[in-house]
């Protein structure tokens, strides 16, 4: 199969080819990684704050105490500051974050699922926004200390 039909058959396939490569280009969501105990030091949240799982009892993707929050974005850690239109949250913590051009909204219910003896938990979303992609996300928000 060589000769003229070969470079018509790949003439014909490099705008397809071309195309898919433009799709791959385009940006991506977010993806919040799960955490662990010592990210949650090594970004100092420690202490009273909120948490957020996909899932009750599932691994923990967000965590925010006082002023700083934190996830894990391609094997990152991402330390986030409150947004300047954040409310509260917790008595601890805020609904609005960011760091660069990555943002993420709390839009807790305030549906109590569950309360411990210094903790309660609720459903809750997070909108994250990063390179112009929202991505809404739902979960559980555990909060106390």
């Amino acid at each position: 199969m060589r000769g003229p039909l070969t470079l018509r058959i790949v003439a014909a396939l490099v705008p397809v080819l071309t195309s898919i490569a433009t799709v791959d280009a385009a940006p991506r969501p977010a993806v919040l990684e799960a955490t662990t105990g010592a990210d949650w030091r090594a970004a100092g949240l420690d202490g009273t704050g909120c948490y957020w799982s996909p899932r009750r009892g599932g691994p923990i993707h967000f965590v925010a105490a006082g002023d700083k929050a934190m996830t894990k974005v391609g094997g990152r850690i991402v330390i986030l500051k409150p947004r300047r239109d954040a409310r509260d949250l917790f008595p601890f913590t805020h609904d609005a974050w960011r760091s660069g051009d990555l943002t993420i909204r709390v839009v807790d219910t305030a549906r109590i699922r569950s309360m411990g003896y210094e903790t309660v938990t609720t459903d809750a979303a997070l909108i994250v926004t990063r390179r112009n992609v929202t991505t809404r996300l739902r979960g559980s928000m555990i909060c106390g200390s």
